[in-house]
C-alpha cells in the first residue's frame, strides 16, 4: 500500500513526500535500526501484558516486507547497527528486565544470539566505527543502571564500561568516532543533564552536559552535529533542541514547534526529523535542513508515541507506537529531494539571490517518476532544464552563470534540454515531469538502473543567462 501525501511547509527550494507502509503487528516500544538496504523493527508491546518477537524487514531495494523473530518476546529494548552487523539488546517481558541480544548478518541473513552483562530495559543504543554501545536503563531491581555493553563488530568481543550517572530513557547518536549518550533519568524519572561521550578511536569517556535536565528525549545527527531533542521532567514536557558541534566542541540550541517527550528522530540527507510524541499524543514531524539552517514542520498520517524511527538508503521510517487509545502498525516512509547537490551555490541573478533546483519523485527508474524543480529565478524570465551524464564547470561566452554539465564524448550532444512544449519555465520558479525513458541527449536515451545523471536549469536574466545549481542522482 502506498497512499503519497505531500509534505508541508518546506521550503520553496525543497520538496518531499510521505507514504505509509503497515507492520505485520501492531505494537509500540518497538526499536529500530537499518542495515544494508533493509531496515528493521523488533520486539514491541502488544497490550494485555504481552510483548512480541516479530521483527519486521524492510528491504528498501525491492521495497518489500518480509518477518523475522527474536529470540524471545519483548519490548522497551533497544537496537543499533555496524559493520553489516545489526543487533537487538536488552528489554522487558511480563516478567521484568531481559538480557537476551539477538545480532543479524545483512550478508548472509542469519541470526545469533548473545547476552547484556546484565538484564535492563529501557536502555539505548548507538555504533561508531565498529563498536556498537548499549548505555543505561533499568535493572530487575528497578534502579537506574549505569552499565555500558560494548560489542566490537570487527573483533566479536564484548566488553564493559560505567555511565558516568546511571539513568535510564537517554538519547544516544553518534558523530564521526565519538558517541553521544545524553540526559535520561532515575528510576523514579527524576531527570539528568550529563553527556556521556565514548571516543570508539581512542576508546576513552569525556563527559559534558545539555543545558536543560530530561529524560525521554531523542537524538539524531546530521554531519558534524549531533541534536537532543524533546523530553520531559515532572510534570513538564520540553520543546527544546540541543545541538553539539563535534567540529567546534560548540553547543547551541534550538526549539520544537511543539513540547513533547516520547518522541523518536533520525536523519536523511542533511536533515534531522523529530516525529511523534507525548502531547496527547503528537503527530508532528519537526524537520531541521543543515544546508539551509531552517526548521520546518510536517505530520505523521497519525498522531502517536513510542514509536521507533529508522533511515536506510535516502527514505526515514516511522513505524508503530500507540495513539488514540489504540496501538498502531503504521509505517510512515519519508523521502527528501532526490540526488546531491552540487556547484551550489550559483551565482546570484538579478534578483540578488542565487537560482537553486531540486528534484522530487523515486530513485527506481521503473516507477518513471520524476520532477526537476527551480526557484529563486528572475520574475517573467524563461528557462529550461538541462540534463547530462557528466558534470564540468564552465562559463558560457555572455553568460552570468556556471555551466555545471560537461559535454562528453558525444561533444555537446551529451547535454539535452527539455525544451518541448509546456517544459519551459517561466520565473520566479517552474518545474517539469521529466520522461526518464526518453532524456533528451542527442539521441534520447533511456536512463537505466545504476546511471547517474545530472541536472541543471538555465534561465534569461535581464538580457543575459545564468544558471541554477545542480544535481546529481544516481538511479536504481
Amino acid at each position: 500500500m502506498k497512499t503519497i501525501l505531500l509534505l508541508i511547509g518546506l521550503a520553496s527550494s525543497a520538496s518531499a513526500q510521505w507514504s505509509t507502509s503497515t507492520l505485520s503487528q501492531a505494537r509500540d516500544r518497538l526499536a529500530a535500526t537499518s542495515v544494508g538496504n533493509e531496515a528493521l523493527f523488533g520486539g514491541g508491546f502488544l497490550g494485555s501484558g504481552t510483548y512480541s518477537d516479530v521483527v519486521d524487514i524492510y528491504d528498501r531495494a525491492s521495497r518489500s516486507w518480509t518477518t523475522a523473530s527474536l529470540s524471545h518476546p519483548r519490548g522497551e529494548l533497544a537496537a543499533a547497527s555496524a559493520g553489516g552487523i545489526a543487533v537487538f539488546a536488552g528489554g522487558r517481558d511480563a516478567f521484568g528486565p531481559r538480557n537476551e541480544v539477538d545480532l543479524y548478518d545483512a550478508a548472509t541473513g542469519t541470526w545469533s544470539t548473545a547476552t547484556l552483562s546484565a538484564p535492563r530495559t529501557w536502555l539505548v543504543g548507538a555504533a561508531a566505527g565498529s563498536k556498537i554501545v548499549f548505555a543505561g536503563g533499568n535493572a530487575p531491581t528497578n534502579d537506574a543502571s549505569d552499565r555500558v555493553d560494548i560489542y566490537d563488530v570487527a573483533t566479536g568481543v564484548w566488553s564493559t564500561a560505567a555511565l558516568s550517572v546511571a539513568r535510564s530513557r537517554l538519547a544516544a547518536t553518534s558523530v564521526g568516532d565519538r558517541i553521544y549518550f545524553g540526559g535520561g533519568g532515575t528510576a523514579m524519572l527524576s531527570p539528568f543533564d550529563a553527556v556521556d561521550i565514548y571516543d570508539t578511536a581512542l576508546g576513552t569517556w569525556t563527559t559534558d552536559s545539555l543545558s536543560q535536565a530530561r529524560h525521554g528525549l531523542a537524538a539524531t545527527n546530521v554531519g558534524d552535529l549531533a541534536f537532543f531533542a524533546g523530553g520531559r521532567s515532572v510534570g513538564t514536557r520540553y520543546d527544546r533542541v540541543d545541538i553539539h558541534d563535534a567540529g567546534t566542541g560548540t553547543w547551541t540550541t534550538a526549539t520544537l514547534s511543539l513540547s513533547r517527550a516520547g518522541l523518536v528522530a533520525t536523519s536523511v540527507g542533511h536533515r534531522a526529523l523529530f516525529a511523534g510524541g507525548t502531547a496527547s499524543p503528537a503527530d508532528r514531524v519537526d524537520i531541521f535542513d543543515a544546508v539551509q539552517g531552517t526548521w520546518t514542520q510536517s505530520a505523521l498520517s497519525a498522531p502517536r508515541e513510542r514509536l521507533a524511527a529508522t533511515t536506510v538508503g535516502d527514505a526515514s521510517l516511522f513505524a508503530g507506537g500507540r495513539g488514540g487509545g489504540s496501538y498502531s502498525d503504521v509505517v510512515d516512509l519519508f523521502e527528501p529531494e532526490l540526488g546531491t547537490r552540487y556547484c551550489s551555490p550559483a551565482n546570484d541573478n538579478s534578483s540578488g539571490v542565487p537560482g537553486k533546483i531540486s528534484a522530487d519523485g523515486s530513485p527506481f527508474v521503473a516507477d518513471n517518476d520524476l520532477t526537476l524543480l527551480a526557484a529563486d529565478l528572475p520574475a517573467g524570465e524563461f528557462g529550461y532544464f538541462l540534463v547530462g551524464a557528466n558534470q564540468g564547470a564552465f562559463q558560457p561566452p555572455g553568460s552570468q552563470g556556471i555551466l555545471c554539465l560537461a559535454c562528453g564524448f558525444q561533444g555537446c550532444g551529451g547535454i539535452g534540454r527539455f525544451n518541448q512544449s509546456g517544459l519551459i519555465v517561466q520565473g520566479p520558479s517552474g518545474s517539469i515531469t521529466a520522461d526518464l525513458s526518453a532524456l533528451p541527449t542527442s539521441p534520447p536515451v533511456a536512463a537505466q538502473a545504476g546511471d547517474t545523471w545530472n541536472f541543471q536549469l538555465w534561465y534569461r536574466d535581464q538580457g543575459s543567462s545564468n544558471f541554477t545549481d545542480a544535481v546529481s542522482i544516481s538511479f536504481q
